[in-house]
């Protein structure tokens, strides 16, 4: 039980828990064939991982047989990295050509993996489900069951990275980072299957053990596996901290937006947009933040335009130059409103000529706004 709590595992798990939670959150938002390939990829990399750990292995060739767990484990892994090949596919082919491809993709991935099934069944019981090494290298069974498995492996990582590297000139930047990072795991995966698979060779066919060929192996695998799942974790990680940050933002700019909206709510009750009471802790709500704040942002401009005749014509500027002075212009204004005031009864530019959306209209408001709440 220890090995399977390993700081590495521990790692691995973690990583793989949350490259997994973000892919299902994709596929329900967008149940597209790409974004069930690459669930399903990151599903049975896991899975992999899960059947690698001692704990678990042996407890499913204790119900299933012995061997079951090693063929489940490589059957699992070719499943992955078929799946995302698919992906590719998916992304890039038209759906009539791409049911075709995908098709096409699964005789070799179920040849493998009836390969592996005859192999281990015709492989003697005291040596199933054993690892490759030294001593079991030159059982035919062994070798060919890993050399199927890794060849297949092979095949699609490096198809794989080469689509990869395509998709990298029109990516954005961080989605390109993420598939530099799953670009560079790959191949470091695949040259480790390609050590791998010469230690088979080697060692079956011409009878040496190059024990080095397998030992530079592992550690590319280990690298490469690490590297592909922060890879497909990256942008979705990336988008959530982007996202609590834009969260964060619009809730401190939606408070510091606070003085300017009371007084003209105060002038103009009717600004208030007609939608269902809230509570207040509604605000806190990652859901509700961006609508209240878009909402008071449009209130103030609301409520600016309905006050805009009894400003000057030059309002939008001097809140752009002087924040302090139109704080104090809006001020009075606002008394010659409350007092009934003549007006020229002309609507003005409230805010600056060059602030033509509502994010725009922010920079300008918060300004006043502070100039508003300092009592100027």
């Amino acid at each position: 039980m220890s090995t399977l709590f390993s700081p590495v595992n521990l790692i691995a798990m973690v990583l793989f828990a949350a490259a997994l939670a973000w892919r299902i959150y994709q596929l329900q938002r967008a149940p597209t064939v790409p974004n069930w390939a690459v669930t399903a990829c990151v599903a049975g990399f896991a899975l992999a991982f899960l059947l690698q750990q001692p704990v678990i292995s042996d407890e499913v060739d204790a119900v299933i047989g012995r061997g079951a767990a090693r063929v489940a484990n490589n059957a699992l892994l070719a499943c992955a990295v078929c799946a995302l090949v698919i992906f590719f596919l998916g992304s890039a082919l038209g759906p009539v050509r791409r049911y075709g491809r995908v098709a096409v993709e699964l005789i070799p991935l179920g040849a493998v993996i009836a390969l592996m099934v005859v192999v281990m069944d015709l492989t003697p019981p005291e040596l199933r489900g054993l690892p490759l090494g030294p001593a079991t290298i030159h059982d035919s069974g062994i070798a060919l069951f890993y050399l199927g498995a890794g060849l297949y492996l092979i095949y699609g990582l490096v198809a794989c990275t080469a689509w990869i590297v395509r998709y990298l000139r029109v990516a954005d930047r961080d989605l390109r980072i993420g598939l530099k990072l799953s670009a560079v795991g790959m191949a470091s995966a695949a040259i480790g299957s390609i050590f791998r698979a010469l230690y088979i060779v080697v060692a079956w066919a011409f009878g040496p053990v190059v024990k080095i060929l397998l030992l530079l192996g592992v550690p590319f695998v280990i690298v490469g596996g690490l590297l592909f799942l922060v890879g497909v974790t990256y942008p979705g990680v990336r988008a959530r901290v982007s996202a609590l940050r834009r969260r964060r933002q619009h809730r401190r700019e939606h408070q510091a937006l606070g003085p300017l909206w009371t007084v003209l709510v105060q002038a103009f009750p009717s600004i208030v947009l007609r939608t269902p009471p809230r509570r207040r802790t509604e605000l806190l709500s990652p859901r509700s933040i961006h609508r209240v704040y878009y909402r008071r942002v449009i209130e103030i401009r609301d409520g600016l335009v309905q006050l805009s005749p009894y400003l000057d014509a030059d309002f939008g500027e001097v809140v752009a130059a002087d924040p302090g002075a139109a704080a104090a212009a809006l001020k009075t204004a606002l008394r010659r409103h409350a007092a009934g005031e003549e007006m020229d009864g002309r609507a003005k530019q409230v805010l600056p000529a060059r602030a033509d959306d509502i994010e725009s209209d922010v920079r300008p408001l918060l300004a006043l706004s502070a100039a508003m709440g300092n009592g100027a």
